[in-house]
């Protein structure tokens, strides 16, 4: 009789609905929001070490390394922090309220250099800018996310939930994208245009971002104990389906390379290949005076959105793919979405570097654009199906112990990202500093104060051409192998939901009757 109780209640259980519009619509506009300030910060902070504070690649590169080390001990002790907090609003609902005024103060000051150019003051400042926003960011971001863990029971609103949050996080990245590299591309030059982009984007991100507080209920129960820091990380161990997308995610962290490059693939493979520049330099060497770079620039589209047609590529390519992964979700496992996205991912960039590792001085922008589509597809994946992952490992380690540990293992989610985008710059800027590549010259400027950027050798940009594809394959290739080892999927998952699902049930029948 107790087995058919359970059978029923969960049978129950999935019928009904939790989530109501608001929340759906709020959560997904915060999501776009708090996108912006991301994207500003992973797609632009090392073109604005380098060319709005002075500092070299190598300063630049090793500033980011640094922060997402110390990501690497910020955001699971965050998720402590969060699993430990008992108010009126729940556990994660409080620092969706007071974080984002941190959050916008800490990103104007990441974007402002107060110093003389590649000075040691000018590294300090950055360096600690850069760390205080990582922690600023982590105090909203692993209970934001996290909130898709107690916000519903039920996996088929989560799943349907996290992935229009994607979509809603996609868009909000596509717009700095569009505008920061037209605003410092402009007369407004490096330190101003980043300025600008940062205070657009602040207030933007942390007022849309608040939202989802006033709208939003926390429905899973919690634990009737709350685990001291050692019980936490001796649990956690326990968690196979944890350990495999952490190890899968940090293999594969070359694969948003493009993503996060793209302004060094808009600059010297298309802008520089249409750029005539006997009009900007003469036989030594040296600029011409009165130079116009816009008239040494023979392409119809305009240099400074260059490298938005290509952001954009590649995030057209990925909202696809969110949408469908849904109804992908219902005809297949995450194992094999996984897999099959990661294996599309990795023929994609093969295919990339062969297709213009020929003609390197003359790629056509049309096919790259194509290519970019198709690469921003299995990313698009990967940007919805580690969140969905991450909640079965919460779901995988309160079936196996009893104990639900939202606030950590979406700490690692959280931590991950930062860290795949930390280590795909570390691993580019390491790469390119070993090859000709000549940096920008703050000084050289055209007469309406452009920034005029050095011609690159051929063999220069091959290097580049393979970090955005062959370097990602690479990745692609990595991120599979752990996952083969995943087998809280199939039969052994429905098992444990059915059983999950009758004692939440039993659960909140109980509190219910207290």
């Amino acid at each position: 009789m107790r087995l058919f109780y359970y059978l029923q209640e969960g049978e129950n259980l999935k019928n009904k609905k939790y989530l109501t519009p608001k929340e759906r619509i709020c959560f997904t506009i915060g999501a776009f929001g708090r996108s912006g300030i991301y994207t500003l910060m992973s797609m632009f902070a090392l073109v604005f070490f380098q060319n709005g504070a002075g500092l070299s690649l190598k300063q630049s590169t090793s500033i980011i390394l640094i922060g997402r080390i110390f990501d690497a001990l910020n955001d699971p002790v965050m998720g402590m922090i969060v699993d430990k907090t008992k108010s009126k609003w729940g556990k994660m609902r409080p620092y969706l309220l007071f974080s984002p005024i941190p959050i916008a103060i800490c990103t104007v000051l990441l974007f402002i250099a107060p110093f003389a150019d590649g000075s040691s003051a000018a590294f300090v400042w950055a360096l600690l800018t850069y760390i205080i926003w990582g922690v600023a960011f982590t105090v909203q971001d692993v209970p934001f996310w996290g909130l898709s863990s107690v916000i519903t029971p039920l996996e088929s609103e989560r799943t349907s939930f996290i992935s229009t949050a994607r979509l809603g996080s996609t868009f909000g990245g596509i717009l700095p994208a569009l505008l920061v590299p037209v605003f410092y591309q402009s007369n407004l030059g490096y330190k101003t245009g980043f300025f600008v982009s940062a205070v657009l984007f602040a207030v933007l991100g942390s007022a849309l971002s608040i939202l989802i507080f006033f709208v939003s209920k926390e429905r899973v129960p919690k634990m009737d104990h709350t685990p001291s820091f050692k019980e936490t990380f001796t649990v956690m161990g326990k968690d196979k389906v944890l350990i495999i997308v952490i190890l899968a995610s940090l293999l594969g962290s070359t694969m948003v390379m493009a993503n996060q490059c793209a302004d060094y693939i808009g600059n010297y493979l298309i802008i520089q290949n249409y750029t005539d520049f006997a009009k900007i330099f003469d036989a030594a060497g040296n600029i011409l005076p009165g130079v116009d770079a816009a008239a040494a620039y023979d392409f119809w589209i305009p240099r400074g959105t260059i490298v938005t047609t290509l952001t954009v590529a590649i995030g057209v390519g990925m909202v696809p793919a969110m949408a469908i992964f849904p109804l992908l979700r219902k005809k297949f496992s995450l194992k094999q979405i996984y897999i099959g996205s990661a294996a599309f991912g990795l023929v994609v960039h093969l295919l990339c570097y062969f297709a213009f590792a020929g003609s390197i001085q003359n790629i056509n922008i049309y096919v790259l654009w194509i290519m970019l589509f198709l690469m921003g597809l299995p990313l698009g994946i990967y940007n919805v199906i580690t969140y969905a992952l991450i909640a079965d490992a919460v779901d995988y380690l309160e079936w196996k112990t009893g104990e639900r540990h939202e606030g950590v293992c979406f700490s690692f989610q959280t931590f991950l990202s930062k860290v795949n985008a930390g280590i795909a710059t570390a691993v580019f800027g390491q790469l390119l500093d070993r090859s000709d590549f000549q940096a920008v010259d703050k000084a050289l400027v055209d007469v309406a104060r452009r920034q005029i950027f050095f011609q690159q050798s051929a063999d220069t940009q091959k290097m580049l051409l393979a970090l955005v594809t062959i370097v990602p394959a690479v990745g692609f290739l990595l991120t599979i192998l752990p996952m083969l080892f995943n087998d809280y999927t199939g039969k052994t998952k429905e098992k444990a939901q059915k059983e999950l699902e009758a004692s939440r049930t039993e659960k909140m029948d109980t509190e219910n009757q207290l």
